[in-house]
């Protein structure tokens, strides 16, 4: 079925899974900080999960276009998003509750 298309999946250094999730969008950009897994999606979709549990931190915010690449900000204040039209959004990361 189409759910079973794509997952996420955390394992240790050392091999171990240690979460998974499944995800109804293909992956087309990710970027990881210490806390956050930040992904953009080809339905043109900016998720932003716990690295941990992989739960969504936050609702995934839309782009009206595909993402071709995510990159945190040295700061974290910031997300850049690089659209498949050329087009770079930025967006305002802070705190989840924040965002």
């Amino acid at each position: 079925s189409l759910q079973d298309r794509f997952a996420l999946h955390l394992y240790s250094v050392n091999g171990k899974l240690l979460s998974s999730v499944p995800l109804d969008r293909e992956v087309t950009a990710m970027c990881l900080t210490e806390d956050f897994v930040v992904l953009g999606t080809s339905e043109c979709g900016l998720e932003i999960r716990e690295l941990q549990s992989l739960r969504a931190a936050v609702p995934p915010v839309p782009m009206r276009v595909p993402v071709r690449s995510v990159s945190v900000t040295k700061e974290k204040s910031h997300i850049l998003v690089g659209l498949e039209d050329g087009k770079l959004i930025v967006v305002g990361a802070g705190q989840p509750t924040e965002v």
